[in-house]
């Protein structure tokens, strides 16, 4: 237990992948059967993360108890898929629990970053990066690519719930500690990218059932790409996570910058980055030809100019 404990991102990214899998294989009407492929991808994500955190702990690898935690993480995290057992749940109180979740989750980063985070840190994650997470939900909101209805709490005044807000927290805290405790000490630009990966090992498989469950409601014009989920969604999640991430440590490799100046200029670089973040989301749509993910962004340009 101290071991889960110590790495306890390694083990939220396999459970939420379980419980996701779980979810859709035994508490929706039908089964949503794909995802039993694309939950391939946290357990994925875990899996190489545990051998380092091993590595971490012992100072090598210890190949016979990697096999023994892997063994047990992967016959635990297919059970689901060992029995038809169905006990569909109302869509209200999956919701309901989706929202209890992502608050026990915020909670428990916070009692275990504890660990590692110097009081700085808690800052630069549950401050800094919590903004940018609610600035990035609301502003998917408004450009109109999605809708998130009927959650029980909101950020008042704004569009977006607390649930999804503070996942973006939840997702980058599991990449923060990746990236700093367990992999081997990189630049900004690969831990930018790292991170991102980590993001979408978390969000692949999650989407399709968030979507099925109506937790966000996507723009009628998009083209349904993945398991039911926009192409849009998962290259704004990378455009999302890759600049932020990389800027934020650069900004913390900077020793010849104080840490109170660090933190006022990575936030007023955040029109910089949602700029970056828009471009490198219209050249992806570009390239993959999604005009009618474009057309979105491009009545929401139009009416900001004319309105």
């Amino acid at each position: 237990m101290r071991f889960v404990w110590k790495n306890l991102p390694v083990f939220l990214i396999w459970l939420i992948g379980l419980s996701v899998l779980n979810n859709a294989l035994h508490h929706i009407s039908p089964p949503v059967t794909h995802i039993l492929w694309l939950s391939v991808f946290p357990l994925a994500c875990s899996l190489v993360l545990l051998w380092f955190a091993l590595i971490r702990e012992y100072g090598k690898i210890i190949t016979g108890r990697y096999l023994f935690w892997a063994g047990i993480m992967c016959a635990v995290y297919f059970t689901p898929a060992m029995h038809s057992l169905s006990i569909p749940l109302d869509p209200g109180k999956q919701l309901m629990l989706y929202e209890i979740s992502a608050l026990m989750q915020f909670v428990l980063i916070m009692v275990h970053s504890r660990t590692w985070f110097e009081k700085k840190e808690w800052i630069w994650v549950f401050g800094i990066t919590l903004l940018f997470g609610i600035i990035l939900e609301n502003g998917g909101i408004i450009i109109g690519y999605f809708s998130e209805p009927e959650y029980h709490i909101y950020i008042p005044g704004l569009k977006a719930p607390v649930a999804t807000a503070i996942g973006w927290v939840n997702v980058l805290y599991c990449a923060f500690f990746a990236v700093q405790k367990l992999l081997p000490v990189t630049r900004p630009f690969p831990r930018g990218i790292i991170c991102a990966l980590i993001g979408l090992c978390m969000d692949i498989p999650f989407d399709p059932v968030a979507t099925r469950l109506g937790w966000w409601v996507w723009n009628d014009s998009l083209d349904m790409g993945l398991s039911g989920v926009p192409m849009v969604n998962y290259i704004a999640w990378f455009w999302a996570i890759f600049p932020y991430t990389a800027l934020y440590y650069w900004f913390r490799h900077r020793d010849d910058i104080g840490e109170g100046k660090q933190m006022g200029y990575f936030i007023g670089m955040f029109p910089v980055l949602l700029v970056a973040e828009v471009i490198g989301v219209v050249l992806s749509l570009a390239l993959i030809g999604d005009a009618n993910a474009l057309m979105i962004l491009k009545s929401y340009v139009i009416s900001l100019i004319f309105e």
